[in-house]
């Protein structure tokens, strides 16, 4: 029952993630604040860690499908991609919606990705998907999404410059304050990242193990 249940849960996820990008690739929807049309859509890390987290619940549910149990090398992106989704989480949370309303943050497809996508999987990964023994070192490479997205971010700002409305590079508003404020900020979101995948890895029952072999 539990394998069940965790195989249509990351079916769900995957489905209404893809739904939800695609409802703002041709505008079906309105995705709120911080969103936008076609493929600049992928320049929001909402957008890319959803779509990235969609991608490792698909392949997920088709191990399960086939009963090939998750070994520790594939729950590590597992690991990776819920901390990359709880990250959107908790930046809505606690810095946009205060800053933007709460009503107009989960407006439209945002519903998905910025709340009930990222908290199933938090929920998925800590209940559903228990029992793989992962090493503490898979925290820090959880770390490597929001690495390679701040490296774009803010080396496309550096390259293009801040910009104006409505064409600014720091759509973030990260260099409001100059660049050492904007590399804090940057360095705080990583740091929130690796404590996410921190409590996570507890929550899941890690281990300071190495990985397993099957």
């Amino acid at each position: 029952m539990k394998r069940i249940l965790a195989i249509l849960v990351n079916l769900f996820i995957a489905v209404v993630a893809f739904a939800a990008w695609l409802s703002m690739v041709f505008a079906v929807s309105r995705g709120g604040p911080l969103t936008a049309g076609g493929i600049f859509s992928l320049k929001f890390f909402t957008t890319l860690s959803n779509l990235f987290n969609a991608f490792v619940c698909l392949f997920y549910a088709f191990r399960r499908i086939v009963r090939w149990e998750p070994t520790a090398r594939f729950m590590t992106w597992k690991l990776a991609s819920t901390a990359a989704v709880g990250l959107t989480f908790l930046t809505v949370t606690g810095f946009f919606g205060p800053a933007f309303g709460y009503a107009t943050m989960y407006q439209g497809s945002n519903f998905w990705l910025h709340l009930v996508l990222p908290l199933l999987s938090v929920l998925s990964f800590c209940t559903l998907e228990r029992g793989v023994a992962l090493p503490f070192r898979a925290t820090f490479l959880a770390l490597v999404p929001m690495l390679i997205y701040s490296v774009g971010y803010l080396g496309n700002v550096l390259v293009q410059g801040v910009g104006e409305w409505p064409h600014r590079h720091d759509f973030y508003g990260f260099l409001t304050w100059g660049w050492g404020v904007g590399a804090a900020i940057v360095a705080a979101l990583v740091a929130a990242v690796w404590m996410l995948a921190v409590i996570l890895w507890k929550l899941s029952g890690g281990k300071r193990h190495e990985y397993l072999n099957n």
